[in-house]
């Protein structure tokens, strides 16, 4: 595929050659490297496709095996402007799109946030524009690391957030606390530790050395597989140390705190049917409606469906579309019965098992308890699961590097 798009930017030539000796022609091609693709024979003569600058160094073997070339036909970028060279304003538009997508490229018009439950991306988009991190911001003003330090700062139960430039995307993960944080990637020699108390339910080593076995109490921090390997001679003793990205499959029992507190006294909304609709675009952040909606609800919800423009997964335009609704309701006093607050608070806790199984763990014991105190809906209890609670920690140099003694050490008399 990149060599299609290379022979189409420099031109490439359909040519059909005609002679007694068609073998002798493609040896020496291949002899002084000119290459050539999709050889056919069509009746008495042979096709075949070339770069325009191959062709021209066809003439000595043209003349050596007696050939007749002939050009059929003219592909490519070249052979393309030549025959719409009389179109300088299709050309001159194609200049100054190609900058508009350069100028644009230069920015972040989309900002995604990925894996939170407890606080919404709306929320958290909210925060980062506070911050002066928002959509149409150059990308050289957005420092990663500091989104991400800013983040964990303010929300103290997000334990893991990662920030990352992708073409005109900024995508933010998060993990909060009471989910397992992400094992990672990683290049660069590492070991493998735990990223919390538990104990090892099984573990099957493919790089490093493994320090600990099934049964054995660990502690947050601690090293499970070692990424330094020791290299023995024939007797068995040491000569040198070899750094490795450890790699193993390692499950740990541990446990998880839940905890979730809501009042049984709640509102319910009540939509009337009353809605007011209209549409708006987005130009570089500047929001011009096609149909404002006009209202004088006291109560109602904003509902807006917006969709960014783009050329690619992470190619993001500065122009957004959608519609804005305004839908009337009444606030009713509601409370919920003791039957319908326990199944609120065990649907809340399923959601969270589901999470729980798409980060690969295990529920093994499940003592929630539900109880209803002071008009309180309270869950709470410990989780006991299996999981793979681990870690990358990279190696240092100087836990592998051995220091080689100098033997002549002062003077050679």
């Amino acid at each position: 595929m990149w060599m299609k798009l290379v022979n189409w930017l420099r031109g490439y030539l359909c040519v059909r050659i005609r002679g007694t000796s068609p073998e002798r022609f493609i040896n020496l091609c291949r002899h002084h490297r000119i290459f050539i693709w999709d050889l056919m024979k069509i009746e008495e003569d042979y096709q075949f496709y070339i770069t325009i600058k191959n062709f021209k160094k066809l003439r000595p073997i043209v003349r050596k095996t007696g050939m007749v070339p002939k050009i059929t036909a003219k592909h490519g970028l070249p052979f393309y402007i030549y025959r719409n060279r009389k179109r300088k304003g299709f050309f001159i538009g194609v200049i100054i799109c190609s900058i508009l997508v350069y100028i644009m490229s230069l920015h972040i018009w989309d900002i995604s946030v990925m894996g939170g439950s407890k606080y919404t991306p709306e929320a958290l988009i909210k925060f980062l524009d506070n911050n002066d991190i928002y959509t149409g911001i150059k990308k050289r003003k957005v420092d990663c690391q500091w989104i991400e330090d800013i983040i964990r700062l303010e929300y103290n139960d997000i334990g893991w957030v990662s920030a990352e430039i992708r073409g005109t995307r900024l995508i933010i993960k998060i993990t909060e606390t009471n989910m397992p944080k992400p094992a990672g990637v990683t290049i660069a020699p590492s070991h493998i530790v735990a990223s919390k108390d538990g104990i090892i339910q099984s573990i099957i080593t493919r790089s490093g050395t493994p320090l600990v076995k099934k049964g054995d109490v660990v502690k947050k921090g601690d090293m499970l597989v070692s990424g330094i390997i020791t290299v023995l001679d024939d007797f068995g003793t040491e000569i040198s140390k070899k750094p490795v990205v450890a790699d193993a499959d390692i499950r740990v029992k541990s446990f998880y705190n839940y905890e979730d507190v809501f009042s049984m006294n709640y509102i319910e909304k009540q939509y009337t049917g009353e809605e007011k609709r209209g549409y708006q675009i987005t130009l570089w952040n500047n929001k011009i409606f096609l149909r404002k909606p006009i209202y004088s609800y006291e109560k109602y919800d904003i509902i807006v469906n917006e969709k960014t423009l783009h050329l690619t997964n992470s190619f993001y335009l500065p122009f957004r579309y959608g519609t804005i609704s305004v839908r009337e309701y009444k606030e009713l006093n509601k409370k919920y019965t003791e039957e319908e607050a326990i199944a609120k608070a065990s649907m809340q806790l399923k959601r969270y098992f589901d999470r729980l199984a798409e980060n690969d763990v295990l529920i093994l014991e499940n003592n929630v308890t539900i109880t209803i105190e002071d008009n309180l809906c309270i869950a709470q209890g410990k989780i006991i699961v299996d999981e793979p609670a681990w870690e990358y920690k990279i190696i240092q140099e100087s836990e592998w590097r051995i220091e080689q003694i100098d033997e002549h050490n002062g003077n050679n008399n």
